[in-house]
């Protein structure tokens, strides 16, 4: 879509600044509007689509030599790569101007900036670190940006086996870097009345029943006797999808996760779609087109209902808003009765920010629910990392 030659400059600068500091990480070249920017006819009132094909592929899988501009892959050890997925969400985020909405099954990643000395170095997509630049550098500007995370509540599988706990770990370790990061911006800045998940939150999806049917078979488990008991259940997160600005969407197969943005390893595909005649600007702020619709549609769903603080997702009373029903929801998801229904489906990650962007499990959620799985994860210490990252 519409960029400035500061944003494309401010990207390639950025892009080398990424390169020094992994110190033989992943490198991420600059990008140019040629590589995003799909030239097509115009007309006014048309309400057509510009859409581009993303994809993570190699040579094992992939026949690049009919293709032009092959030179534009990254190669090693004499095979072709293509990592525009991850190029895609990077230069997405790079150039957001109000918010970024995020679904995704998976959330890890930018492993050579946290804190902890067992970090997998091999985990260092660039997608955390980037939301964290963009919110950090708002702040420092004296403006608000707004980036909304949901995932599921734990990793598909049994929460409590050594695969799922560890990829909770390092997801726990994504989240931990990003508070913190924000936590000192709003430090330096002087800003005493916000707070990092002013900023950044996780929410997931869950659903309780109020009443269930009397023709049920008999439970067989104890777990099925309790989830019975209960009469709740997350609702699991597959999709993988960024939303910026009302503007552009990124839908695809791709996870937030190393496997799936490196290029090297899983095979994924997206696509990446604006309408020329819907895009942010400065003096118009948000578009209204059908990516905007799509996003408004989907709140409905995850929030209930549409007020008007939902109308720009970038500022600070919307983000709170959505925190605000989102913990709501999760009080009454967990509640021993289940008395007054949730606002839709959204619920607020079991996680605790402090001020100083610390993370916890939420007070008296050490586990979550009717699970033994702690929230935070742990590491294996015996498990690849190329398994669980």
């Amino acid at each position: 879509a519409s960029q400035s030659t500061e944003a494309v400059v401010s990207t390639q600068s950025t892009g080398e600044r990424w390169v020094k500091e992994d110190d033989g990480g992943m490198d991420l070249p600059g990008f140019d509007d040629s590589e995003f920017n799909l030239e097509g006819d115009v007309y006014d009132g048309d309400d057509s689509w510009n859409v581009q094909f993303l994809r993570s592929i190699t040579t094992h899988s992939c026949n690049f030599t009919m293709m032009e501009r092959t030179h534009k892959l990254k190669s090693e050890r004499k095979e072709k790569i293509e990592d525009s997925i991850h190029s895609g969400y990077i230069h997405q985020i790079r150039r957001s101007q109000n918010y970024l909405f995020i679904e995704n099954q998976y959330f890890l990643g930018s492993a050579h900036v946290w804190e902890d000395d067992s970090k997998p170095m091999k985990a260092v997509n660039l997608i955390a670190i980037e939301l964290v630049k963009n919110i950090t550098e708002a702040i420092r500007d004296g403006v608000h940006h707004s980036v909304y995370v949901i995932i599921p509540m734990y990793p598909e599988g049994d929460p409590t086996s050594m695969a799922v706990q560890e990829i909770l770990y390092w997801q726990t370790c994504t989240m931990r870097m990003m508070y913190k990061q924000i936590a000192l911006a709003i430090d330096e800045a002087g800003l005493e009345d916000t707070h990092p998940t002013d900023y950044l939150s996780f929410y997931c999806i869950a659903k309780r029943e109020s009443e269930l049917p009397d023709d049920l078979p008999d439970p067989e488990t104890d777990i099925e006797a309790l989830l019975r008991e209960k009469a709740r259940f997350p609702i699991y997160v597959h999709s993988k999808m960024l939303i910026c600005d009302d503007e552009y969407i990124i839908v695809g197969s791709a996870n937030i996760n190393q496997r799936s943005m490196s290029g090297r390893r899983d095979t994924e595909m997206a696509v990446g779609c604006y309408q020329p005649n819907h895009l942010w600007t400065e003096d118009a702020g948000l578009p209204q087109g059908d990516v905007g619709a799509f996003r408004k549609s989907l709140w409905l769903e995850h929030l209930g209902e549409l007020c008007e603080e939902y109308e720009n997702p970038g500022s600070i009373e919307c983000m709170r808003k959505v925190n605000e029903v989102a913990r709501s929801n999760w009080e009454k998801f967990v509640a021993d009765d289940y008395e007054e229904p949730m606002m839709g489906h959204l619920v607020t990650y079991p996680i605790s920010v402090g001020q100083d962007g610390s993370v916890e499990s939420l007070e008296g959620w050490e586990n979550f629910p009717d699970t033994e799985a702690p929230v935070v994860g742990g590491k294996s210490g015996v498990l690849v990392e190329k398994l669980t990252t």
